[in-house]
């Protein structure tokens, strides 16, 4: 009898090791992106169009963004390049070249983290010639 409750004991500390894994040992990674699209309007020809897509680590560990590649040469990005702690904002900046580009454009950059997820960015608009365009710059 002594040793079913032994076993009985044993297996029910077991369960509790088992469940008593803390938050802070989970490995999930999680991003919030405050914004994943950005329409430029109609922006004159010549200036770059600029803007920049923040987001936060809400996860338990720290993320790196490993690489950010645009979908052209017409496009450039910058990028958070330090790891983001938890509750941590990071970022990744769009540059759309204007010049000699006139007409609507999309465009994407492909942000690829540490944890192996991927989030499409994608910004819009129509380039025009006209004196009277204006933009949202950063």
């Amino acid at each position: 009898m002594k040793n079913i409750f032994t076993f009985i004991g044993l297996g029910a500390l077991s369960m509790a090791a088992l469940f008593a894994i803390t938050p802070s040992q989970k490995v999930s990674d999680s991003v919030e992106w405050s914004k994943t699209t950005h329409d430029f309007g109609t922006v004159k020809m010549g200036p770059k169009a600029n803007t920049e897509f923040n987001f936060k680590n809400s996860g338990v560990t720290p993320v790196t963004i490993k690489s950010a590649n645009p979908s052209c040469g017409c496009t450039a990005s910058d990028y958070s390049h330090e790891p983001i702690m938890p509750g941590q904002n990071g970022y990744v900046k769009a540059s759309y070249g204007t010049k000699g580009r006139p007409g609507f454009f999309k465009k994407t950059i492909t942000v690829t983290l540490d944890n192996g997820t991927t989030q499409v960015l994608t910004i819009t608009g129509t380039v025009t010639s006209d004196a009277g365009a204006s933009g949202d710059k950063l």
